[in-house]
């Protein structure tokens, strides 16, 4: 069987963060363990890291000509310090390294993350006061660009969630995603959009909110205490908001009835690594509120509560099983 022509985004993101990690200098020994487990768990990664080969001998070849105490100190505080990373990576960037259909900058989430002006990592939220005095709240692995002047105000959901209480001014307030143009007309509402293939959703929380698909379709003006979700160039029949959908602003999950499959997807967003159900379980239901800063604690209280077992290849590769699995 040949090799696919464009592995799919999470993986390509994913190898990406292995690199530039990598080339830091500074994994010890369990990352280095974690790596080669990650690499081993799919085809795909192992296909991945191949191609991101190429890159990794280029800056290898490339460091003496920037001074090789200058190109260690660099690479060395890319993971750690957004500055840091956002020059390495502008760099590759710059030097074609990612061209290709295989490597296009513009579908690379982690890329995405890392250029943008805010950023959250797994498992981080963060609160944020705009210059107008508007009130944000980043989720989990969730990149915004910013662009305030004298005109406007304009926010870009790259990917992930953000909870916006906007404040009054005179200059228009829009946040966009890759789905749609969003204008509120009052103070309080969140988006989400996690990829493509789940549009964006829009949760409205106070006063209204006027979305434009941004691929054709009619405007319409989404009410406080409903939400819709924007797929394809389509805005699809809106449903009741939840108010347990922004319990993450509060670092908690809340469950009612869901099914474990879900509930897992759910904490997956917020665990490094990979953490999967299995299907003999996945139809299991739960409900109570957990707490997304320890989600090794939430794994525990699924174990007492449900007729599940954990099993865990190492701290980056859990699985819930069957009790007796």
């Amino acid at each position: 069987m040949s090799a696919p022509s464009q592995l799919p985004a999470n993986i390509r993101d994913q190898a990406i963060a292995w690199l530039v990690q990598e080339q830091s200098g500074c994994m010890n020994a369990s990352q280095h363990e974690a790596l080669q487990q990650w690499r081993q768990s799919d085809p795909l990664h192992e296909l991945a890291w191949q191609r991101m080969g190429g890159i990794g001998q280029h800056l290898e070849r490339h460091r003496p000509t920037l001074g090789d105490a200058h190109a260690r100190q660099v690479l060395q505080a890319a993971p750690y310090q957004p500055t840091g990373r956002r020059q390495v990576l502008k760099g590759i960037v710059g030097l074609g390294l990612l061209g290709g259909a295989s490597w296009q900058v513009g579908s690379s989430q982690w890329l995405q993350s890392t250029l943008a002006d805010q950023h959250t990592a797994t498992g981080e939220r963060r609160e944020l006061r705009l210059a107008d005095g508007t009130q944000l709240w980043l989720n989990t692995r969730s990149a915004l660009d910013i662009d305030y002047n004298t005109q406007h105000r304009h926010l870009w959901l790259r990917h992930g969630e953000v909870d916006i209480r906007s404040a009054s001014d005179p200059r228009p307030l829009l946040l966009t995603t890759t789905d749609a143009l969003l204008r509120p007309l009052g103070t309080h509402f969140s988006v989400r959009h996690d990829d493509a293939a789940s549009g964006s959703l829009l949760r409205v929380s106070d006063a209204q909110v006027e979305v434009t698909p941004r691929h054709g379709g009619p405007t319409q003006i989404i009410d406080a205490g409903w939400q819709v979700r924007i797929l394809a160039g389509d805005i699809q029949p809106r449903q009741p908001a939840r108010d347990s959908d922004n319990a993450w602003i509060e670092g908690l999950i809340v469950a009612e009835r869901m099914r474990l499959g879900d509930f897992i997807a759910e904490l997956s967003r917020y665990r490094p690594g990979i953490l999967r159900c299995d299907p003999a379980v996945a139809e299991l239901r739960l409900t109570g509120s957990y707490p997304l800063d320890d989600t090794d604690r939430i794994l525990a209280m699924l174990q007492r509560s449900l007729p599940v077992g954990i099993r865990s290849r190492s701290r980056y590769w859990v699985t819930i099983t069957p009790r007796h699995a």
